[in-house]
């Protein structure tokens, strides 16, 4: 097994002043800044200037939600995916989802000229700004959904019977041993899910780079009543019956349904959802802690489903309750074990998917015991219809560090994914000659054995 570790902080601290043309007498003292409610406290504040009220970009735009970039040239990029701007001072320009916004920036030379006037904000979608009389505090409203608990409890009870999906994960896989090769892997998935009773088919094709040797490799998989297959090479397997109906329990189990909707209300310190006329935008970011601590809850809830042994490391710490954050936890699983374990989540099920060994789920596949890790990058995005409240897209990008012993293994994963079919697959049905020529993992375990042994006796 392999695990990982590493910790970086930045402090940038600048000393600024005020533009040219805006002397000190025209510049007012330091104002409050409270966005939906929250004050921000940071070096840099709002201020009064020539009438008119300027708010420092980066911190008003992270305590509304969104992922905030800047480069080397100081231009300031932020996003929900819905809604991006990028603050140029250098171009003297704003960009409002691409086009250039006729208005004058930037106002002031204080941090950089990364302030935006609050006429300015008031005009993009999703803002309102208020200042007092007294002009020393200005408000900031944005389109945030308050509650966030309870719109994901509301999610979670659409009426979504069945879906398809098409998934693309671009994934990068380096480790700091000589001997260990880079490898990347291209992974086109469609999928088809009825959710009660709980049935699905995937296909999956692979485009795999491992040491300069390039791997193309197509597979599927059934669950239904009729067990669980899969297909690895040319050959059908069919998983332990006593594996299938764990699965497909998992379901129907409204005690633990129940559990997973009370663990998605303690961690939702980083996400953000954004409303607009038609849909809603929810942006999800996670903090090495937070995932520490979901993982912990999660193991432990799964421990008490039944289907996994009760072996826990203390310092295995948690991971997060939305889909986007499962892949990312099955990237660090796939990258710390010899088995290859695929997880596909929904707001119903979790389905676990093992190569190498078949039965029940245990800590070598659930626990990362010893394993520490550094979240560099994590942010996701979903997109979901707003009368329905149905997923229509999503999207993620992960930049995770992972050390165990002396060994560090950095994994870079890009996430896109569609969904449609919404109420429409009828049916999944395994078909009659899978069924008929499927062998069991145990079978399949043993031919490996065999080709291994005559592998070896050829090299003599």
């Amino acid at each position: 097994m392999k695990k990982i570790i590493t910790w970086a902080l930045a402090f940038v601290f600048a000393l600024s002043f005020a533009l040219p043309h805006g002397s000190a007498a025209a510049q007012s003292s330091a104002m409050k800044l409270v966005v939906d409610g929250v004050e921000v406290t940071s070096y840099e504040q709002p201020f009064m200037s020539h009438d008119q009220v300027l708010i420092p970009v980066e911190d008003l735009f992270k305590e509304a939600g969104y992922k905030v970039a800047k480069d080397k040239s100081g231009k300031v990029n932020v996003t929900n995916t819905y809604l991006t701007v990028d603050f140029n001072a250098a171009a003297s320009s704003i960009e409002v989802d691409g086009k250039k916004a006729d208005t004058e920036f930037p106002l002031t030379l204080q941090n950089a000229g990364n302030y935006v006037s609050g006429e300015f904000l008031a005009t993009l979608e999703g803002f309102e700004v208020e200042v007092s009389e007294d002009q020393k505090t200005v408000t900031v409203t944005t389109n945030r959904v308050q509650d966030v608990a309870a719109f994901l409890a509301k999610s979670a009870a659409a009426d979504l019977k069945s879906v398809s999906s098409a998934l693309t994960m671009d994934m990068k896989m380096e480790s700091s041993l000589e001997e260990n090769e880079a490898i990347s892997m291209l992974m086109d998935i469609k999928m088809d899910q009825i959710n009660e009773p709980l049935s699905f088919y995937t296909i999956t094709k692979a485009s795999t780079d491992f040491a300069g040797e390039a791997i193309e490799d197509v597979s599927s998989m059934y669950l239904t009543k009729d067990g669980y297959f899969q297909q690895i090479g040319d050959v059908w397997v069919k998983h332990d019956d006593e594996l299938t109906k764990g699965l497909l329990d998992l379901s129907t189990q409204t005690d633990l349904l129940a559990q997973l909707e009370e663990l998605q209300k303690k961690f939702t310190k980083g996400v953000n959802i954004f409303e607009y006329d038609d849909v809603y935008v929810m942006t999800q970011t996670i903090s090495n802690e937070e995932f520490a601590s979901m993982m912990e809850e999660v193991t432990s809830l799964l421990l008490g489903s039944g289907l996994t042994e009760p072996v826990v490391s203390e310092d295995v710490k948690a991971t997060p309750v939305t889909e986007e954050t499962k892949v990312i936890e099955e990237v660090a699983v796939e990258a710390t074990e010899e088995a290859v374990v695929k997880e596909t989540v929904t707001d119903e099920a979790v389905v676990v998917e093992e190569e190498a060994t078949e039965g029940e789920i245990t800590e070598e596949v659930i626990g990362l015991e010893g394993l520490d890790f550094n979240i560099e990058e994590f942010y996701v995005v979903s997109t979901i219809d707003k009368k329905t409240l149905f997923p229509l897209d999503t999207s993620a990008v992960a930049n995770i560090t992972m050390t165990v012993d002396e060994d560090t293994i950095s994994i870079k994963l890009l996430l896109e994914g569609t969904f449609s079919n919404f109420n429409a697959v009828k049916e999944i049905k395994v078909p009659a000659d899978v069924i008929k020529k499927a062998i069991s993992m145990e079978e399949y375990m043993k031919q490996l054995e065999l080709e291994f042994e005559k592998a070896e006796a050829l090299k003599k």
